[in-house]
């Protein structure tokens, strides 16, 4: 993304004398966005193993017997009413980390603890603590609202779920990936980027500035949130529909709405009229056509 010089803000781009004390701390810093970014592969691939039933194959297996296995509806059956509570609870604190931490507010008091260049990394952390607190802990319930039994749809069904999760993955491709999972800060930090090694009353925009304005940009073009739109066919394009699998849904989408009306909020504040333009004319979630200007 290209954003418009702000008067004496230094370039994001430009380099600035090396100090050689600095070195232990990148050398933590380099060790400490591989192993976030690592991590975060890894958490996402079990979530989409988890969601799809994948894992189901391994059960019963050596691999079972050595591997943390887990899926939406493996593990012991437990009373109706307290399995919903405990699973609408893990969904209210995964939707809670993920609305709280990215506030403006929020990074400006984290980054008094924490450099600022580490702020992403310890977003991911807590993000992919409380999805891995939620598979740990979430109760199968197994009554099924709908099931396909042609093999052949239910193959249809799990590509088109896999594909949503791919269309996360190239979203993310198109926007900034590296910098939504910290790795441009760390290296930005490592090679002494001037505004890395400056200090802020607030977080400066180079350290989390990814999205719109991208309307120029692959599926971003189409639609203000196809990561979004990614999500919520991974969580509801299922041959077999639970109910513990349709809380797991219905919870993260009303996540999903509400983020999204808490982040376009904030992006009109900081943008205006161009964002209001862009909400105007393209569509919210669905790729779709775009909508003539003015």
């Amino acid at each position: 993304m290209i954003t418009e010089q702000e008067p004496g803000r230094t370039s994001p781009n430009s380099i600035v004398e090396t100090d050689p004390s600095d070195t232990p701390a990148k050398v933590v810093a380099f060790l400490f966005g591989a192993a976030v970014y690592v991590g975060v592969w890894f958490i996402l691939i079990y979530i989409l193993l988890f969601v799809g039933n994948f894992f189901n194959p391994l059960f019963g297996t050596k691999w079972d017997a050595v591997l943390p296995l887990k899926s939406i509806d493996s593990g012991e059956v437990g009373p109706f009413w307290p399995s919903f509570w405990v699973n609408l609870g893990l969904v209210a604190i995964l939707g809670l980390q993920h609305s709280i931490m990215p506030r403006p507010w929020f990074k400006t008091w984290i980054t008094k603890i924490v450099p600022p260049h580490m702020e992403r990394g310890v977003y991911i952390i807590f993000a992919t603590s409380a999805l891995s607190l939620l598979i740990w802990q979430w109760r199968p319930i197994p009554q099924v609202i709908w099931h396909v039994d042609n093999p052949t749809w239910r193959i249809v069904l799990y590509c088109i779920q896999v594909f949503g999760w791919i269309m996360v993955l190239i979203a993310t491709f198109q926007v900034g990936h590296w910098k939504i999972f910290g790795v441009t800060q760390t290296l930005d930090f490592i090679r002494d980027r001037p505004y890395i090694k400056q200090t802020y009353p607030r977080l400066q925009p180079e350290f989390y500035e990814v999205g719109w304005p991208i309307s120029s940009k692959g599926v971003w073009y189409f639609a203000r949130h196809p990561d979004f739109f990614g999500f919520i066919t991974a969580f509801w394009v299922t041959p077999t529909m639970t109910m513990g699998h349709l809380i797991f849904a219905v919870g993260l989408t009303t996540y999903i709405m509400f983020g999204i009306f808490f982040l376009e909020t904030n992006l009109k504040q900081l943008y205006g009229k161009p964002f209001e333009e862009y909400v105007r004319t393209r569509s919210k979630i669905i790729p779709w056509f775009v909508k003539k200007a003015g």
